[in-house]
C-alpha cells in the first residue's frame, strides 16, 4: 500500500459490508496527462472513472444532476498547494455523499492538517505502484457507532477543556477530531461538525504556531474550549510577540487578491459569528452560535403559533 503522510491519517481500514453496486469515481487534476501518469502506477484502478479539470468543474456536473449517489473524488496533484481547498470545502457542503482521496507527489504538514480537517479520507504518496486504488476505495467509508445517543441529554449540559499544547501542527488534527465529536454530541449541523468549524479552528491553531509562536518548540499555545447546545466559544493564546490586527488586509478587494496574506482572517470570520483579537493580537476569541437550534426554535416556535391560532 502507498506511504500515507503520517500514521495519524484518519482512515477506516475496518472490514465493510458488501456493496450491490460500485461507486462511482471521478478524477480531478489540474493536468489529465500527469493525472493519467500517475494512476497508471497504481495497481487495481477502477476500469471506469471520469475526468475532470478541478473541483469546481466537477461540482458544475454534479449539480445538474437530479440525484448524486456515493461516489468518491480522487484529486491528483503535483503538491498540496496546487489544490484549490476553497472549492473542495465548498464541495465537501454541497455533496456530502462524495468521498475524496488526494495523490500528491509531496505535501507540507501544514496542507496535510488542512485536509484532514476538510474530511479527506486518504491522503497517499509514493511510491504510488504500492496503491491500490480499489482497496482505498473500499476502506474508506466511516465505521458504524457502537453506541446509541440519548437526544436528550446534551441539551442539559455543557463541556469546558482546557488544553496547553506545543507548537507542534500534529496537535491540531487531535484537537479538531474532539472539536468535531463534541459538535456532532451536541446537535450542531453536520456542516458545521464535520467542515466549516473544524476548518476554522485549523486556521486559528495553524496561525497561532507558524506566525505567533513561530514554530518555536518552547513556546506553548493555550487552547480553552466551551461547547453547548446553543454555541461553541474557542480561546487560543500563543506566546508570540503580536501583530496589528488593523493591518490585516481583505484578501477578496484590488491588489490584495493575489496575496496569500490574510486569508485565514478572512475564512475565520466568513465561518464563525465572531471573531475578535486581543492582548496585541496573541489571543483569538471565535464563537458561533448552534443554527440548527435556532431552526428548531422557530419550528417549535411556529408549532405553538399555530395550535394557539
Amino acid at each position: 500500500m502507498g506511504k500515507r503522510f503520517s500514521d495519524q491519517m484518519i482512515s477506516a481500514n475496518h472490514p465493510q459490508p458488501p456493496r450491490t453496486r460500485e461507486p462511482e469515481v471521478f478524477v480531478v487534476s489540474s493536468d489529465s496527462q500527469y493525472a493519467e501518469s500517475i494512476l497508471s502506477q497504481c495497481r487495481d484502478v477502477p476500469k471506469k472513472y471520469t475526468v475532470y479539470d478541478s473541483i469546481k468543474g466537477l461540482m458544475s456536473a454534479l449539480s445538474k444532476r437530479e440525484k448524486v449517489n456515493l461516489a468518491f473524488a480522487v484529486i491528483v496533484e503535483e503538491s498540496g498547494d496546487s489544490v484549490d481547498t476553497p472549492a473542495l470545502r465548498v464541495c465537501k457542503l454541497n455533496f456530502p455523499q462524495l468521498y475524496y482521496i488526494v495523490m500528491l507527489e509531496e505535501c507540507r504538514q501544514q496542507s496535510n492538517v488542512r485536509f484532514q480537517s476538510l474530511g479527506v479520507q486518504s491522503l497517499l504518496l509514493p511510491p504510488f505502484s504500492e496503491v491500490s486504488l480499489k482497496r482505498e476505495i473500499a476502506t474508506a467509508l466511516p465505521n458504524i457507532p457502537q453506541f446509541k445517543r440519548h437526544p436528550d441529554l446534551m441539551s442539559r449540559g455543557s463541556v469546558r477543556l482546557d488544553f496547553l499544547i506545543p507548537s507542534d501542527l500534529s496537535y491540531v488534527l487531535g484537537v479538531n477530531h474532539l472539536i468535531s465529536m463534541l459538535l456532532k454530541e451536541f446537535s450542531f449541523p453536520a456542516s458545521e461538525c464535520r467542515i466549516n468549524i473544524p476548518l476554522a479552528c485549523d486556521e486559528a491553531l495553524t496561525n497561532a504556531i507558524i506566525h505567533g509562536n513561530n514554530s518555536d518548540p518552547e513556546k506553548k499555545v493555550s487552547i480553552q474550549i466551551y461547547i453547548s447546545s446553543s454555541r461553541i466559544k474557542l480561546r487560543i493564546k500563543d506566546q508570540g510577540e503580536g501583530f496589528d490586527v488593523d493591518e490585516v488586509q481583505n484578501p477578496t478587494e484590488g491588489a490584495n487578491v493575489m496575496r496569500s496574506s490574510g486569508r485565514g482572517v478572512f475564512l475565520m470570520k466568513s465561518i464563525m459569528d465572531t471573531v475578535e483579537y486581543k492582548d496585541g493580537g496573541r489571543v483569538l476569541e471565535l464563537e458561533k452560535a448552534n443554527s440548527e437550534l435556532g431552526e428548531r426554535g422557530d419550528r417549535n416556535n411556529a408549532k405553538r403559533n399555530h395550535v394557539a391560532g
